[in-house]
């Protein structure tokens, strides 16, 4: 049994591993969320060596550092391995927290499972886009605030400066985990006022010197630091606007009838998790107008949300809880709420956009199973059927893009 629970997720991770390399071979550059608006970044760096404006193209609000990354990279095709490389970088990272807050080998390693497994991280990786980059940028920064809170010395405070500068360099979403991170400051030290505020100047100096310029310069030409194409009449959104009313906040519909491709048109809760436990947007899987092996999917990950939900209470009840990990996916989901209000479309609801929050969705999840050693073969059979569900559905066929 012993050996089972050692050799299985490492099979199961090589699986997925196989799974990613066979899609990145046949995913096609050009598809994915805006992924020729995105080359477009890249282009502008190369022609005109600075960095862009944002009513100068589509994507060109962006923060640059992933696009900085991609600049010395001239084959489109090679572009996409950017997120391949900084994804194994993650998963090494994952192992290595996840042992040292358990003390448990076999948590580290079925932790990479899970965050590997999960459909927002299988359709995201292969396409040009910033929003998994910059999710595993954050989901570093969130690693090591977490490991290094409690002895928080200088030099720490100086590398997690640097970290959450370049998370917020590489998207403004970061803004959320700053504030989770200064409210989790201030409970830790509401009795020290003199330590909170010399952590906070730290940190603080680090961000602005990284990444200040960028939010200082939108600032100063536009009067909004968070400006965004959309601002701009010229690219003014043509997609029919869809509603926000009471109905959408809390129809549940679309989890009845399993309309995974539909769903996000018209309802927030289901539209939201078809993207993150299926392809709802059709990044990888082609259109279709019923998927039986996605909706098998669907319901195969309603056991792996429940555990993060239990996890999630159980940490909520601890005396040692973690306020960051608790805060980050509910204030990042308060705000993907107002963001969807603001941009009442279909394609703003998005899973992706979520995509930040895998450390704390995983970190629940291990809350919940760590003390239920008995129960650790039957998840890992669990993860076995889940893994092979999700190879099901997001191998690429050589005819699905023809």
């Amino acid at each position: 049994m012993k050996k089972l629970s050692f050799f299985l997720p490492f099979f199961l991770l090589l699986i997925l591993v196989v799974l990613q390399i066979h899609n990145f071979i046949l995913f096609p550059v050009s598809r994915g969320f805006d992924a020729l608006n995105h080359l477009d970044y890249v282009g502008y760096l190369r022609t005109n060596h600075s960095i862009p404006m944002a009513h100068e193209g589509w994507e060109l609000y962006q923060p640059p550092l992933y696009y900085l990354l991609l600049f010395p990279i001239t084959n489109p095709l090679f572009i996409r391995f950017l997120n391949g490389f900084v994804f194994v970088g993650l998963l090494i990272a994952v192992f290595l927290f996840f042992k040292k807050i358990t003390k448990n080998t076999f948590l580290g390693i079925i932790s990479t499972v899970i965050i590997a497994s999960l459909p927002v991280v299988i359709y995201s990786l292969p396409a040009i886009s910033n929003e998994l980059f910059s999710g595993m940028i954050i989901s570093f920064t969130i690693m090591y605030y977490v490991t290094f809170a409690k002895r928080f010395a200088l030099f720490n405070q100086i590398i997690f400066g640097c970290l959450l500068g370049l998370s917020l360099l590489s998207k403004a979403t970061s803004f959320v985990l700053l504030f989770c991170i200064i409210v989790d400051q201030i409970i830790q030290h509401k009795n020290n006022f003199v330590k909170l505020t010399k952590h906070l100047l730290v940190i603080l100096g680090f961000v602005l010197i990284i990444s200040g310029w960028f939010y200082i310069r939108n600032l100063l030409m536009y009067q909004n630091p968070f400006t965004t194409s959309v601002d701009f009449p010229k690219f003014h959104i043509v997609q029919g606007p869809g509603y926000r009313d009471i109905k959408f906040f809390t129809d549940i519909s679309g989890f009845l009838s399993l309309d995974l491709f539909k769903a996000h048109h018209y309802s927030l809760w289901s539209g939201t998790y078809f993207s993150w436990f299926y392809d709802g947007h059709n990044v990888i899987v082609p259109v279709q107008a019923f998927s039986k092996a996605g909706a098998l999917l669907v319901i195969a990950s309603v056991p792996l949300f429940l555990m993060f939900i239990f996890g999630l209470i159980k940490e909520l009840s601890k005396k040692d809880k973690s306020y960051l990990m608790i805060l980050y996916p509910i204030v990042l989901f308060l705000s993907y709420i107002a963001y969807t209000i603001k941009l009442p479309f279909y394609s703003s609801v998005k899973g992706v956009f979520l995509i930040s929050s895998i450390i704390p969705f995983t970190y629940f999840v291990i809350r919940f199973l760590a003390p239920l050693k008995k129960y650790y073969v039957v998840f890992l059979m669990y993860m076995l059927f889940f893994v092979f569900i999700v190879v099901k559905n997001f191998w690429i066929l050589k005819d699905w893009y023809n």
